[in-house]
């Protein structure tokens, strides 16, 4: 079975990028927030207090964001 989590931006500024998500047809929703001069060290980090979901939207958006240097509005993870 695959994995589909889809991602919104709702926020960021200079420092701080903020995204809602959710899993269709699962229970696997929230909020996410990071502060971008963090990102790499925080989604490197096996202790991280990001849960799965979040993480995985988080590395999408920042791998797109650093292919085209804009966060983009919309992330989706599919695994």
């Amino acid at each position: 079975m695959g994995i589909l989590i889809e991602g919104t931006k709702v926020y960021e500024d200079d420092e701080t990028v903020t995204y809602t998500f959710f899993s269709p047809g699962t229970d696997r929703t929230g909020q996410v927030s990071i502060t971008k001069s963090d990102i790499r060290s925080r989604l490197s980090t096996l202790d991280t207090d990001l849960g799965p979901a979040g993480a995985k939207i988080l590395m999408k958006a920042y791998k797109d964001a650093a292919a085209t240097g804009t966060w983009p509005d919309k992330v989706l993870y599919a695994a």
